[in-house]
């Protein structure tokens, strides 16, 4: 199979303004730290540490690199089963929760550092074939073939990554509706379906998996404001932030956003010798 036209399209798709998205994650660190307790998320996150451990792919010797790693919801799991976990993100915001988190857990097993996984040079950390396992949940650093080859690099053996296949998330559909004039109403994410094209090119078959996934966040109007208006930085048209504001506007409640989206997400598990 030629790969080409993948790699194509998914480096034409890449977010290039690093600073932009540093500012987003920033502002949802909050956010996702206090998620970390939720019930349905500690179930989430057991299901996948189970999943990999019924497939081998980790034990009590290994290492794991987790890349956009956040607050360390990931890192953490695999502190209590592994032998030590390198954990990177983009945001300063992130990784002070995340060390915290570590103080609190009392692990000392995990290192963090803030870095862009898509300016990370593997041979200034000596990180080549250096972790048992290669882990990237959910995180928008995989998104060219450049990042998802540097993961196969810094692995041993096995890599993870996991993304949307679809989400529908009616505020921000309307948002790109209102801002780019497209029809959005169930949006298709293509990471997965380009790195597994890409991968299958390669000669490397991932075994994947879904799961369906449904969620609804509070936020405060001005946060929410914040948020969207980074997710469009990009749009070039000139009165976004307006319709952004002026949309949301509209729809709050006592000055709260109330955001409900329901989306499957994809497990791609593959072994970089297979």
């Amino acid at each position: 199979m030629d790969s080409t036209i993948f790699e194509k399209v998914w480096g034409e798709s890449e977010r290039k303004n690093l600073s932009l998205s540093k500012q987003f994650w920033d502002l949802r660190a909050d956010e996702f730290n206090e998620i970390l307790s939720n019930k349905d998320k500690k179930t989430e996150k057991a299901d996948l540490i189970e999943f990999l451990i019924s497939k081998n792919v980790i034990n009590k010797d290994s290492t794991v690199l987790d890349i956009g790693c956040g607050v360390g919801k990931h890192s953490l799991e695999f502190a209590k089963i592994t032998k030590g976990i390198v954990g990177i993100d983009i945001s300063s915001k992130m990784l002070e929760y995340a060390n915290q988190n570590i103080k609190n857990s009392r692990f000392d097993n995990i290192k963090f550092k803030r870095i862009a996984w898509q300016n990370l040079n593997l041979d200034d950390y000596n990180w080549k074939e250096k972790f048992d396992l290669v882990f990237a949940a959910m995180t928008p650093a995989i998104n060219s073939k450049n990042a998802l080859t540097k993961m196969i690099e810094a692995s041993k053996k096995y890599c993870f990554m996991s993304g949307f296949v679809y989400r529908n998330d009616k505020i921000k559909n309307d948002l790109r509706e209102k801002i780019l004039g497209k029809d959005c109403s169930k949006k298709f994410e293509n990471n997965i379906y380009y790195a597994f094209n890409i991968l299958w090119s390669m000669g490397i078959h991932p075994e994947i998996q879904y799961r369906n996934v449904k969620w609804i966040k509070e936020w405060s109007l001005e946060k929410a404001v914040e948020g969207y208006t980074l997710q469009f930085q990009d749009s070039q048209i000139e009165n976004f932030k307006d319709i952004v504001k002026s949309h949301l506007e509209s729809i709050s409640e006592n000055g709260k956003i109330k955001e409900s989206v329901d989306a499957k997400i994809a497990w791609m598990l593959w072994n970089k010798d297979k």
